[in-house]
């Protein structure tokens, strides 16, 4: 294993700078911009000797958050800078913008940038360093991605996995009546985005999306059908749909074909009671984690329109791996553990075995200490702003942030209490920005030995399965003032508002 390298905010300065305007979407879904100025990410990963078997990128911002990203995706796919993103429905990413024009950009790791805006004159150290990068198509939602505060880069040789293929709500090979209204799904519907053909052809990034708009933000829509349309069966209609999103390579095509009746005798299967279930089945068999690792089951009850599709989970051995009520596994011990969905009505289970090889934490992908207590005690997830609202278009940030208190934090979708969000003119920031730019790891990415945080400043750790770029931030006093402020706000009320915005709904 060699010494990770350590480069300091004024190495990054002196490198060449890279400056560019970045469109993207995000989750909810809406367009926007991002303008950022800082050093090539390829270039960055050359100086650390980054080998040609290296498949995932890890990017770790300061409070724990993670964002992996495959090397193809992020290194070898073009991405670009659409500058007609807004020419249609200016804030409404579920409308494509243009494509024309488009302008192939770079990753970039960025020392200042500016969120919500083209013009560089706003340019500012306030989330640096800030992982920007382009679009693959028009319609591409990449913003969820955009990391804050990054202070560890890893590059891992782990082969990606497969994203799930797609559902659609009704069985292939189907007869149904004309008009009939096809929803298609998959595992998270969140950033794993649905692409879709009905002309025959292999769909694409650049196809049609289905689910534009993220699992998380459902409970606070009501127009999720005009967001993420039904495909309506006109004539005989053959879709085809893939998987695609960060992280993971692209899932299966997967074919559906569909009989259109317009003699009246047909009905519709998805408003037809299909009984009782008759079996269950997951969507794997067996799982290796290591100790804190986590996968999401998915159960799929037959028939498709069964009555009572409830699950009950459970874990044989919760010593080893704990399962919740939605089949999220946790493991959190050595050991083998079976996890077994039992549907309510009729007794019907299937299983799968948590590492059968009793296989033990400390993999060659596990990530390295950063050397810095994250809030929450590195209880973190990533959490998207809620919408808000101009000119009748909601406009969620989609940023990163940590989950400070399940009590105030909850998983379910926050009352908005009949007031509309705050409008990108209204909005008020708990703490002037130039107080909070100490909390940037523009000010120093690197403690070096001897620093009062304790942390050695290390970026890149060459090994068998990863190569880690740490970058790493120097605290100061601020830091504790700005965590003051916002108790004194949260506590006296208007950081329990603020957090209304911020926390993230059931997935």
């Amino acid at each position: 294993m060699k010494t990770p390298m350590t480069f300091t905010l004024a190495q990054l300065e002196a490198m060449e700078q890279y400056q560019h305007v970045y469109s993207t979407v995000n989750t909810w879904p809406t367009k926007k911009w991002y303008v950022g100025k800082g050093v090539k990410l390829r270039n960055l990963l050359a100086l650390a000797g980054i080998k040609e078997d290296a498949r995932l990128i890890r990017f770790v911002s300061n409070d724990g958050y993670e964002v992996t990203l495959t090397v193809k995706e992020l290194l070898k796919d073009k991405r670009y800078y659409f500058p007609h993103l807004k020419d249609t429905n200016a804030g409404d990413g579920s409308v494509p913008g243009s494509p024309s024009g488009a302008e192939e950009v770079e990753p970039v790791l960025a020392l200042t940038g500016a969120e919500g805006s083209n013009d560089p004159a706003n340019m500012n150290d306030m989330n640096s360093l800030l992982l920007i990068f382009g679009q693959r198509a028009v319609t591409e939602q990449t913003n969820n991605s955009f990391l804050k505060y990054t202070i560890k880069i890893e590059a891992l040789t782990t082969a990606p996995e497969k994203w799930d293929n797609p559902k659609a709500n009704i069985p292939d090979g189907t007869v149904i009546p004309g008009g009939t209204m096809i929803k298609l799904g998959n595992k998270h519907n969140n950033e794993d985005k649905i692409y879709y053909t009905t002309d025959g052809s292999d769909p694409t990034v650049n196809s049609p999306v289905f689910n534009w708009s993220a699992s998380r933000w459902w409970p606070l829509r009501n127009d999720l059908d005009s967001i993420n349309r039904p495909i309506e069966i006109k004539k005989n209609t053959v879709i085809k749909a893939v998987t695609i999103g960060p992280g993971k390579e692209n899932s299966d095509i997967v074919t559906y074909i569909f009989t259109a009746d317009f003699t009246g005798r047909a009905a519709d299967p998805a408003k037809i009671p299909g009984g009782p279930p008759t079996g269950v089945s997951l969507d794997r068999n067996t799982i290796d984690l290591k100790i804190g690792g986590t996968f999401q089951l998915a159960a799929d009850v037959a028939p498709y329109n069964a009555i009572d599709r409830d699950i009950i989970w459970s874990s044989s051995d919760t010593r080893v791996a704990t399962v919740d009520n939605k089949g999220l596994v946790t493991v959190i011990g050595p050991g083998e553990a079976i996890i077994t969905a039992k549907t309510k009505a009729g007794d019907y289970t299937a299983t799968c075995i948590v590492n059968g090889s009793n296989r033990k934490d400390g993999g060659q992908n596990t990530l390295l200490a950063a050397g810095s207590d994250s809030p929450g005690n590195g209880a973190l997830e990533a959490l998207e702003e809620p919408p808000a609202q101009k000119d009748d278009v909601r406009n969620p940030a989609e940023k990163d942030v940590a989950a400070l208190d399940t009590a105030a934090l909850s998983s379910k979708a926050p009352e908005v209490s009949g007031e509309p969000p705050a409008t990108e003119d209204e909005w008020q920031y708990l703490a002037e920005k130039k107080d909070m730019a100490a909390n940037t790891a523009a000010n120093s990415v690197s403690a070096g030995p001897g620093q009062p945080d304790g942390r050695s400043g290390q970026i890149f750790e060459m090994s068998t399965g990863a190569v880690t770029l740490q970058l790493q931030k120097e605290q100061n006093s601020l830091d504790i003032y700005a965590a003051v402020i916002f108790l004194i706000l949260f506590l006296s009320g208007a950081g329990r508002r603020y957090t209304e915005y911020t926390k993230e709904v059931a997935r």
